[in-house]
């Protein structure tokens, strides 16, 4: 991804990631797609880069050299990624800001949100937080602070390609750029890191299903081998298999992410996705993943709920499917 021409098509491409998930995906009924539906809440942790830090009391990633960030930012992680909650966790995120406005993770999440509301600007001044305080942390925590600054890049390149266009892609190039080196510098400090291939693993992943030369189990393997915790890893191994017609491994991923986040909704939409892949007599339990994360609609993203009840919609002969009322 050194070459121009590499990083050029892979933020082309993501540009088409900014209307509604900011992910990979590109028009298309679900079974039709060149690159698949990756949920708001999943991207988030690719386009914030930080969003995977939460460590209080105990930090998730690290069973040594453990960060403390704020207790009111981890609640707030903790909804969007492992509950599955965007509704709670943005109601979260505005406690935190009255007493972790130093925490680069909370501004990187906010960011996010912002983003789902189509609100650019205000993703752009988040981003311009993260960086703020990720900039705070040279020399503190350097790890952190490299993993922030890829974020705020990576922010800044997203507000660029979607308020500007496609044509945009080379103004934002050098950001995407910066991404990687940043991402360089935090792997030269502590190649190991449970949050940084984390991280990482889901930009190898995202890049893999972009170039056709890539191979998909070498990019897989920081997520293998070293990130954490295991609802993020398996989700995006999950996601990964899913895209690359293997429905089989990505339904032994998801069931691995489903046994640390039982209660996601995202989750087992992306089940009843692989399910659906599978086809045959997998179409009726397909049919009931996706009711069960209807079973929580008023706790989505809306423009997720609208996915959700699309694809629940098509496999059902066009009968809508029943959802949460209370």
């Amino acid at each position: 991804m050194k070459s121009e021409l590499n990083l050029s098509k892979y933020l082309k491409i993501r540009s088409k990631t900014l209307l509604t998930t900011y992910s990979l995906i590109f028009s298309g009924k679900f079974m039709n797609r060149s690159l698949k539906f990756v949920s708001v809440s999943l991207l988030t942790a690719l386009i914030t880069a930080a969003t995977v830090m939460p460590s209080f009391a105990a930090d998730p990633f690290r069973s040594q050299n453990a960060r403390a960030i704020g207790s009111e930012t981890q609640k707030a992680f903790e909804l969007m990624f492992k509950d599955g909650n965007y509704t709670a966790a943005v109601k979260q995120l505005d406690l935190a800001v009255r007493t972790e406005a130093n925490e680069p993770l909370l501004f990187a999440l906010r960011a996010s949100t912002f983003y789902a509301r189509e609100d650019y600007l205000g993703m752009r001044v988040a981003g311009q937080r993260v960086r703020a305080n990720a900039e705070a942390l040279k020399g503190k925590d350097n790890l952190r602070a490299y993993i922030y600054i890829a974020a705020s890049d990576l922010i800044e390149a997203g507000y660029i390609v979607k308020t500007e266009g496609v044509s945009s892609a080379p103004k934002a190039l050098p950001l995407v750029q910066s991404v990687f080196d940043n991402i360089q510098k935090a792997k030269d400090i502590s190649p190991n890191d449970p949050e940084l291939n984390l991280i990482k693993g889901y930009i190898d992943m995202l890049i893999a299903s972009v170039l056709p030369l890539s191979d998909l189990e070498t990019a897989l393997e920081s997520l293998k081998q070293y990130a954490a915790p295991d609802y993020l890893k398996w989700r995006g191994i999950a996601l990964a298999y899913r895209d690359a017609q293997k429905p089989e491994l990505a339904l032994d991923a998801v069931n691995k992410a489903l046994a640390s986040a039982p209660n996601n909704p995202e989750l087992h939409y992306l089940k009843g996705q692989v399910l659906w892949m599978q086809g045959g007599s997998n179409i009726p339990t397909a049919k009931n993943q996706f009711e069960l994360a209807l079973s929580k609609s008023k706790q989505l993203n809306p423009s997720l709920l609208e996915e959700i009840r699309g694809q629940c919609r098509n496999i059902s002969n066009g009968v809508a499917c029943p959802e949460q009322t209370k």
